[in-house]
């Protein structure tokens, strides 16, 4: 049986979720938007998403490119390098679940050994290696 190449982590809705594929990344989507992150880049926003979340004022915290803005009674800003996204306390609180949601599956999966074993060639790896260079998605 074949592994899935992409896996949904964590779905918010129809158009917010968390997948992961078996070239290590994540790809956060929210509306119209995709950021990719490595594994250990995606654990550590989950990190600052619930950290900056259990604060009752507001608060900053970064790690690197990562950057959360919150403001419990305003607009919170998630950032990852040149991305980021402006969003509501209710919105926050749904990003926060949802990632710590992903990160629990993403260690369900890596720890099943799914993503281990090899597949077969389907083309050539070329494709995916601006996937895994760019931030942004075209679409």
């Amino acid at each position: 049986m074949r592994t899935p190449h992409f896996l949904r982590l964590a779905q918010i809705d129809e158009t917010r979720s968390i997948n992961g594929c078996r070239h290590g990344l994540v790809h956060l989507s929210w509306g119209r938007v995709t950021i990719r992150f490595s594994r250990d880049e995606f654990r550590r926003l989950a990190g600052l998403l619930a950290r900056a979340g259990d604060s009752l004022s507001s608060s900053i915290r970064r790690d690197g490119e990562l950057e959360i803005v919150f403001h419990p009674e305003d607009e919170c800003k998630v950032r990852a390098g040149a991305a980021a996204l402006l969003l509501s306390t209710v919105e926050y609180r749904e990003l926060e679940r949802a990632a710590r949601e992903a990160v629990e599956r993403l260690d369900e999966i890596l720890s099943s050994g799914m993503w281990d074993r090899e597949e077969p060639a389907e083309g050539s790896q070329d494709f995916w290696e601006p996937l895994r260079r760019n931030l942004f998605s075209d679409n």
